[in-house]
């Protein structure tokens, strides 16, 4: 029996409501015009939901949304690509506590007056018993190093991006490992800087390189000045290392950086997702990815991307 057929997007909320060129940079990078993968939509996704909020203070209700929307990606047999660290934390974390069968069988019960069922995917049938795995959950970034690969994505870099510098910023969420599953070092995590070099660029090291971008936890919405502050911080290292932007793989880091910066400095730091950074490398227009709708100005930055 087949393991899955494909992904299925999973845009979350951020990049749909603040950041369209994510959404464009992403379904460009994985279509026809760059890797063609396997991937498809969904419209049925709903919030995964967002786990600082959820997770904190309603189980049964985060279990069950994320639940719903795991069963959604199972009747695809497909797995999940997210592009969101938050997204990710969540959807895979409820995958591990589904195969408690108490937690399965509560979520199941509500499931089951909308005509849905969380089993996992068939792997085999041993007898007359199938073998269920998790619903797979993966990260945009594991998904462009481990399943395309660094040396395709250099091959596929038509305008490298050998003048740039950038500073890469991962997220809590995506270093936090859960129970069962981590994908990249949550110490010394190397996939994006791996990613940012294998477009031409290079991937500068700098202070407290870790830290949070200042929103995490619910900071960002009940204590901006502490949230923006911790931005502040954080960008008078990067700034400090000489880097021409910031690179993330996860949308409501970016929005943090990219909102704070404007209460604190004039011009700031260009900040955009990888997937963005990866399609300019490979010779997109960049009036296609949204840079305008950005609060920090992009302009210097693809200056000197053209003169790459």
């Amino acid at each position: 029996m087949n393991d899955t057929n494909g992904f299925v997007y999973f845009f979350g909320c951020v990049v749909p409501n603040r950041y369209p060129g994510i959404e464009y940079a992403v379904r460009w990078v994985t279509g026809k015009e760059g890797f063609n993968l396997d991937v498809k939509d969904q419209k049925g996704f709903s919030c995964c939901p967002v786990p600082g909020i959820f997770y904190s203070t309603d189980k049964d209700t985060w279990l069950l949304l994320a639940a719903r929307n795991l069963v959604l990606a199972q009747e695809e047999r497909r797995q999940i690509l997210t592009v969101c660290n938050g997204c990710l934390a969540s959807l895979l974390k409820a995958t591990e506590y589904l195969q408690e069968p108490k937690n399965m069988g509560k979520v199941n019960r509500v499931l089951s007056q909308i005509g849905k069922k969380y089993t996992g995917i068939a792997q085999k049938t041993e007898g007359r018993r199938k073998i269920f795995e998790p619903v797979k959950v993966r990260h945009y970034v594991e998904v462009m190093a481990k399943d395309v690969g660094l040396d395709e994505i250099s091959r596929r870099a038509k305008h490298p991006l050998k003048n740039i510098r950038a500073a890469v910023h991962y997220g809590c969420h995506y270093l936090r490992p859960t129970e069962r599953a981590a994908f990249d070092d949550p110490n010394d995590p190397v996939m994006i800087d791996k990613i940012v070099e294998a477009c031409g660029a290079t991937s500068v090291d700098y202070e407290d390189r870790l830290d949070c971008c200042g929103a995490g936890g619910g900071v960002r919405s009940h204590v901006i000045e502490l949230a923006n502050a911790l931005t502040q911080d954080k960008c008078q290292n990067i700034a400090a290392a000489g880097a021409d932007c910031i690179v993330t793989g996860c949308p409501f880091c970016m929005l943090q950086f990219d909102n704070a910066q404007k209460s604190f400095s004039k011009d700031g730091i260009p900040v955009m997702h990888i997937s963005q950074f990866q399609a300019l490398a490979m010779g997109i227009d960049p009036i296609s990815l949204g840079f305008d709708t950005h609060h920090v100005s992009a302009h210097s930055f693809l200056r000197k991307v053209r003169g790459s």
